[in-house]
């Protein structure tokens, strides 16, 4: 480090952040790591700007397409800092310039009281005499330390597509992606040095090409590719030392455009976070003087307590985040009429029946889902004008929803606000300029124009809709969907369809909180065909996620043992949809499916035996008895996180130190069904509890061999499911 060069430390104490700022070099976060451990005496001559700008045609100051070592981020120098406080967390700002470019770049952080984990924003502004275009921002840059071997280190990614959710992986970072060409670099450059010594050596000119070595390495990169903003590549991902248990996890927070990428330098790893680029998202916004602009949010949390540690930290700072809301304590069991049930096919005859059936089996909302405004018998193509059916509901949706509450249930309904079909008779009402367009041309997919939440007549016509539905029938439960997507976005009133992209997203999540602020009783579920929708910034918002529309309930395991890597436990709205041709023990299965987030209950309960009915009911009772814990339960993985072809998948929830639950389903593969007993040995900091018992489901008797960590459950030759409650004294 040179004399000219500081440094200063920033966090809680939970986490802290490293920063050092020089004369000739631009400020860096040197590594974000756990209170406790030892900060790192290693300084770098070229190093990982904490801010990453792309702007003017200025790219890369290496080549590839990687987020590090850019241009305008070299050339931006440290200026200012100061720390403000606030109730629960407190908040760095860096103020950076770059005098080249003209302009000026805040860096902000927040750390949260009690959680080790860190956001990060960025807000550029223009203070040059000529337009700024800029092409990328990241919300977060900064060094990677685990202090362990980083050939030992695992990288945990996740992917999602419909009906196959939060299918997670853990490898080994150099088996993945990332391969090591430093070292090939290393000996390259020694035997350059070597070469060029002995031509010096020899009066022979030397080319001073053969002696230098450009910064190098591989990425590891993911990003959003439409406004279904986890619909492949998920916004969270993690990095884990095995060796030493250090862990690093990271979300962005986008309902839209996102990037995060892992890399490799000679100097080391660096880890970057962003909202929309140029390359991936078709992205770029130009600054008059003094305009400014402010990226999406980063989050990094840490841990050394292994990936189980690390997702702990990311759950308490999503309680932290979360929007403030009685349903997130309460938990109240709902029930949906889609799912292997009406499909989008409401009736006033249908729906009273199963509204009474729902009632007696404990279920506390009732949600009419999609087809209540549909007078032709074909919900998909006629959504938007939001107007209850008269062919469907011959005495008006109020009666169906007066039933509802006779039956001491709250009422709920569908909608999807961000697009209109082109059979609705709404469609001639609106103005050209309330639609996304492209080119000119009006964006269209799978029957339905795409809304331009921008323009005042679509959010006047979603705020009436809304306001009508809560003041004047009643409802006190939305459930919002979104089965689209845009695209790269729109070029109306925007510089680049990505930023049409940004602008469309951050305006539906202005709508949404101008309803919630209008009407804080009601519950939002936020869907999008199951959960291509599912990140943080849309999830803060709701209380409720749709987890899937996978309807194979013994599938449905996997995604109800992998969403909590996504979001909290208790906004996992997992379909349990029990129906008359399942045994007893796939009641269960597909019971306990639910009884791990929220039980999201559907299904045909008017066609049900007295035997299934009692037992739906069992499970919703026990439920009942344990969701308090689950509203505060920390997830943990004892037996590896979920495979999607895993015959044995297993969910641990922490909910205090004394008390926690494990679900374990076992799905046996046809040919290979056996009934021979199955064994799982436990691993992790959760799993010293001292006995087990089962709370529900399966048959027969549960071993638990604490010396070995081993747990034992009867074998089937059939789906078969328990929830177990952990004792930890």
């Amino acid at each position: 480090m040179t004399a000219t060069n500081q440094r200063f430390t920033w966090g809680n104490d939970h986490i802290a952040l490293d920063i050092v700022y020089g004369d000739d070099i631009p400020p860096y976060i040197e590594s974000i790591r756990p209170i406790g451990v030892p900060a790192s005496d290693t300084a770098f001559t070229q190093p990982q700007s904490m801010v990453q700008i792309s702007a003017n045609g200025a790219m890369q100051g290496n080549f590839g397409s990687r987020y590090s070592e850019m241009i305008i981020g070299n050339d931006l120098r440290y200026v200012s800092h100061e720390e403000t406080l606030g109730e629960g967390s407190r908040t760095l700002s860096v103020t950076l310039r770059s005098e080249r470019y003209g302009l000026r770049a805040v860096a902000q952080f927040t750390a949260y009281d009690g959680v080790a984990a860190v956001t990060g924003k960025v807000t550029v502004t223009n203070e040059g005499e000529l337009p700024l275009r800029l092409t990328s921002v990241s919300s977060l840059s900064a060094y990677v330390r685990l202090d362990g071997d980083d050939s030992h280190w695992d990288v945990v990614t996740g992917i999602s597509d419909w009906t196959s959710e939060n299918r997670w992986r853990r490898e080994r970072l150099r088996d993945y992606d990332l391969v090591s060409v430093l070292d090939i670099h290393r000996r390259n450059k020694a035997k350059a040095a070597a070469a060029a010594q002995a031509a010096a050596s020899a009066g022979k000119k030397v080319d001073s090409r053969s002696s230098s070595v450009t910064s190098f390495g591989n990425t590891l990169t993911r990003s959003s590719v439409s406004s279904r903003s986890t619909a492949h590549d998920l916004p969270q991902a993690a990095l884990v030392d095995p060796d030493t248990g250090r862990s690093l996890a990271w979300q962005v927070e986008s309902n839209g455009p996102w990037l995060w990428q892992l890399g490799e330098r000679m100097d080391g790893f660096y880890l970057v976070l962003s909202g929309p680029t140029d390359v991936e998202h078709h992205w770029h916004v130009d600054l008059k003087r003094d305009e400014s602009f402010t990226t999406v949010t980063g989050m990094v949390a840490v841990s050394d307590r292994e990936l189980d540690g690390v997702v702990g930290e990311l759950t308490a700072y999503r309680r932290h985040t979360v929007r403030t809301h009685v349903d997130h304590k309460d938990l109240p069991i709902v029930f949906n009429d889609y799912m292997n049930t009406f499909m989008g096919n409401p009736t006033t005859a249908k729906e009273l029946p199963l509204i009474e059936a729902a009632a007696k089996i404990g279920v506390e909302y009732y949600c009419i889902d999609c087809g209540w405004y549909d007078e032709h018998g074909d919900w998909w193509p006629s959504v938007g004008e939001w107007k209850e059916s008269r062919t469907r509901f011959p005495g008006g949706l109020a009666e169906v929803i007066d039933h509802i509450r006779d039956n001491g249930m709250t009422p709920g309904i569908w909608l999807e606000p961000e697009v209109i079909g082109i059979s609705s008779p709404y469609v001639d009402e609106l103005p050209e300029e309330a639609f996304l367009h492209s080119g000119g041309y009006r964006l269209e997919t799978h029957l339905r124009y795409l809304l331009d939440l921008r323009h005042p007549v679509v959010r006047r016509h979603l705020d009436e809709t809304v306001d009508h539905l809560v003041d004047d029938l009643g409802i006190r439960y939305f459930k919002l969907d979104y089965n689209v997507n845009t695209g790269a976005g729109t070029d109306v009133d925007a510089p680049s369809r990505g930023e049409g992209q940004l602008e469309i997203d951050r305006a539906y999540l202005s709508w949404l909180d101008g309803v919630e602020d209008r009407h804080p009783e009601v519950t939002i579920e936020t869907c999008s065909s199951g959960a291509m929708r599912a990140d943080w910034e849309t999830l803060k918002r709701a209380q409720l996620q749709s987890t899937s529309d996978q309807q194979d309930y013994r599938l449905y395991a996997n995604i109800s043992a992998s969403s909590p890597m996504s979001m909290l436990p208790e906004q996992c709205g997992d379909w349990a949809y029990p129906n008359a041709d399942m045994t007893i023990d796939e009641v269960r299965y597909t019971m306990i499916n639910g009884m791990v987030g929220r039980p999201y209950v559907s299904g045909y309960l008017t066609r049900m035996s007295p035997e299934q009915l009692t037992e739906i009911t069992a499970a919703l009772d026990i439920y009942k008895s344990i969701r308090a814990d689950i509203a505060t339960a920390v997830p943990f993985w004892p037996a590896g996180l979920p495979g999607w072809r895993d015959e044995t998948v297993a969910l641990g929830l922490r909910s205090s130190r004394t008390r926690g639950y494990l679900a374990v389903w076992v799905r046996p593969d046809g040919a290979e069904a056996s009934d021979e007993p199955v064994s799982l040995n436990l691993h992790g900091d959760d799993v010293d509890f001292a006995s087990v018992r089962v709370l529900y489901g399966g048959n027969g008797d549960i071993r638990w061999d604490l010396d070995s960590h081993t747990l034992t459950v009867p074998g089937s030759t059939a789906p078969v499911a328990y929830l177990l409650e952990l004792d930890y004294e």
